[in-house]
């Protein structure tokens, strides 16, 4: 069975100062902040705050912020695994089934997260590099408003978790 096709949707990294990286990439890199959600992730057990910036080329960087972080990034046996990854889209929650089975085909260990909503798949290559592969009809820039973003960046430092 042959693997559906991906591209490449999203690079996702921790941050550990919020406001040096909204600098950063607002000022330094020209980026616009065009995505930004907070919620509580029962995996990580904590709060979080997701940031997500667009390069002028459309790519996106995408920058998590979490109370509990507090410790080096390396090879941090409490860094949640879905922090440091490149995110993958698939056209539909079938083409995820079709990875599944195409890296259990391969005998690749792969993680499952599965809400009820949308499936998930995060794998390794051979570097230790993270993938997350998901389904999504339209890239997440369809989604991107700064005013949006902005706004629920803005409560987030407000409310003191960055």
């Amino acid at each position: 069975m042959t693997a559906a096709p991906v591209s490449v949707d999203h690079l996702a990294f921790p941050t550990r100062d919020l406001a040096a990286t909204d600098a950063f990439y607002s000022n330094v890199m020209g980026a616009t902040l065009v995505h930004a959600e907070s919620g509580y992730s029962p995996s990580w057990k904590s709060d979080y705050l997701l940031i997500t910036y667009a390069l002028s080329d459309g790519t996106r960087l995408s920058f998590y912020d979490w109370p509990a972080d507090n410790g080096p990034y390396a090879d941090d046996p409490q860094m949640p695994d879905d922090v440091f990854h490149i995110g993958l889209r698939c056209r539909s929650a079938r083409d995820v089934i079709a990875w599944q089975n195409h890296l259990f085909q391969h005998k690749i260990v792969y993680h499952n997260e599965d809400d009820g909503t949308s499936r998930r798949l995060f794998v390794r290559d051979p570097n230790g590099i993270r993938f997350k592969i998901f389904a999504s009809e339209s890239a997440k820039s369809d989604e991107d408003h700064e005013g949006r973003a902005r706004a629920v960046y803005d409560e987030w430092r407000n409310i003191g978790n960055g």
